[in-house]
């Protein structure tokens, strides 16, 4: 998901620099989709990153650093942030949590999947971790317990409270909407605080 917002917010910046809508508080036609699902993937990849690299360092991390387990667990996190929340500056809503909750729903689901399917993990070569998990705190087969507790905690929990500290955070930045008198071209009948106009003023 971190990998599809990005590309679909470089085409959402080149395409409305293009053309940009006459009234940007109307998500509607092929902007409206653009915009909307720009969005929604931001509302899932930065909790989701978020949660990942806390879960990951407070777990996982058994003292070997490296660039992939840096930037896996971290340091797209960061890149995310300041894309989302800084340079388009996007505004989280309560009723996109659905996107994240579903997200993390479905990806606990495949981590069960997974460890009972057989396909195991390319990246583990130690014989005495779970070869058959993603991560060893989602070990189903070896402990399934403790799996069950970790993803309830994170689904009701976690998540939830993960997803409101990213929406107060992304309404931090100013919007890019301009009152009347500052000399730059304002968005008749959108209120400065407008969140679907300020989300397709990139």
């Amino acid at each position: 998901f971190t990998i599809a917002y990005t590309i679909m917010s470089a085409i959402s910046a080149v395409y409305l620099a293009m053309r940009p809508p006459a009234n940007p508080g109307v998500l509607e036609g092929g902007v409206g989709l653009l915009v909307k699902t720009t969005w929604a993937l931001l509302a899932i990849a930065v909790p989701a990153e978020i949660l990942i690299t806390i879960l990951y360092w407070v777990l996982e991390f058994d003292g070997t650093v490296t660039y992939v387990s840096i930037m896996v667990h971290g340091g797209g996190m960061v890149l995310i942030i300041i894309d989302g929340f800084l340079l388009s500056r996007l505004p989280l809503r309560m009723k996109q949590f659905i996107f994240s909750e579903m997200f993390c729903f479905f990806y606990i689901l495949w981590s069960v999947i997974h460890a009972f399917s057989g396909i195991g993990n390319p990246y583990r070569v130690d014989d005495d971790r779970d070869e058959d998990a993603i991560y060893d705190s989602l070990a189903w087969k070896n402990n399934s317990k403790s799996a069950m507790i970790l993803s309830v905690g994170i689904l009701l929990v976690g998540n939830p409270i993960i997803f409101l500290l990213c929406r107060a955070v992304s309404r931090l930045p100013p919007r890019r909407l301009c009152g009347e008198g500052e000399g730059q071209h304002h968005f008749k009948g959108q209120s400065p605080n407008d969140e679907e106009a300020a989300a397709v003023v990139y």
